[in-house]
């Protein structure tokens, strides 16, 4: 075609991320479906645009599923930075973080109970008293085309900044078992 495009296709990253996970996973990966009806396939991600100057400074500490962590089965979070606010060499907007909390049992819930009850609260006050609890976070220092995968039921946030645009896409990725297929859904 003359004057047409020639450029070759590209992967939607998520899909990428799903057949490379579909290759490395001994039950291969692929999109979850519905239960029942047409067990149509679900979304395999959606993109994120954030813009400064954001709610949350040093970010909003949160879990997306609040069961307790086993190596049999969990849910995953994928999130792929395509674009990311500028930021001084000080500055660290846009970083993310993470906290090693594992509850594991039943005691750990109860023992960490007021920690946990925090998590689904999104006042300032909670937020500062997180801080305190959990102490100080891991850091990811983000980069454009970065993939962070991380298990949602420990506690993170993405640091908020005051200017510029953060764009992302996410998926969650469901582990089942180890022989079990991951699924992936939006």
């Amino acid at each position: 075609v003359s004057g047409g495009d020639h450029s070759t296709p590209q992967l939607w990253p998520m899909d990428k991320l799903r057949l490379e996970l579909d290759e490395c996973w001994a039950g291969g990966a692929g999109l979850a479906r519905e239960k029942d009806g047409l067990k149509r396939p679900y979304g395999g991600g959606l993109p994120r645009v954030m813009m400064g100057p954001t709610r949350w400074k040093r970010g909003f500490i949160h879990v997306d599923e609040m069961a307790p962590l086993s190596i049999d089965k969990g849910l995953l979070s994928a999130n792929i930075y395509l674009q990311l606010p500028s930021s001084d060499d000080d500055d660290h907007s846009g970083d993310f973080h993470i906290w090693p909390l594992g509850v594991r049992s039943r005691w750990d819930w109860y023992t960490n109970a007021p920690t946990l009850s925090g998590l689904s609260a999104q006042d300032p006050q909670t937020q500062v008293r997180l801080r305190k609890q959990l102490g100080p976070p891991l850091t990811i220092r983000l980069e454009p085309g970065d993939l962070v995968m991380l298990c949602v039921q420990r506690p993170h946030c993405a640091v908020g900044f005051q200017n510029g645009t953060r764009v992302s896409l996410q998926c969650f990725v469901q582990h089942n078992g180890p022989d079990e297929r991951l699924l992936v859904e939006c």
